[in-house]
């Protein structure tokens, strides 16, 4: 799988973490094949949404952000080794944004694709 380079286009996607705890309601969905995948599944299961805690945010622009809701299970290097669970057992996100398009939520567990993912409603 190959790992975008996201270091070339530095001044068009920025990472933010917050100080203060953000979480979410969202249904993460496992190993989705694409966007279309998680939005089915996030409205059939929304009573099954559980909250998370966004660690991190990332504004994509529009090109990478169609890539991983096209491709999710490729590695992208922001998303490297992040995700997973705290010591309070709460699970940490990834937030992906872009303008006029739905939030992403992403827990890669550690991994560098979006392993768990779930779409704003």
């Amino acid at each position: 799988m190959p790992v975008y380079n996201f270091f070339k286009w530095v001044d068009h996607w920025v990472v933010t973490k917050g100080t203060a705890m953000k979480t979410v309601k969202i249904y993460m969905v496992r190993k989705p094949l694409d966007i279309d995948e998680v939005t089915e599944l996030c409205q059939r299961y929304a009573a099954q949404a559980e909250e998370v805690v966004v660690a991190e945010t990332v504004e994509l622009p529009a090109v990478w952000y169609d890539t991983v809701c096209l491709f999710p299970l490729d590695d992208y290097i922001f998303l490297s080794g992040k995700g997973g669970y705290d010591d309070e057992n709460h699970r940490q996100v990834v937030e992906l944004k872009c303008a006029g398009r739905p939030t992403l939520y992403v827990d890669p567990s550690g991994s560098s694709y979006c392993r768990y993912m779930g779409v704003e409603p």
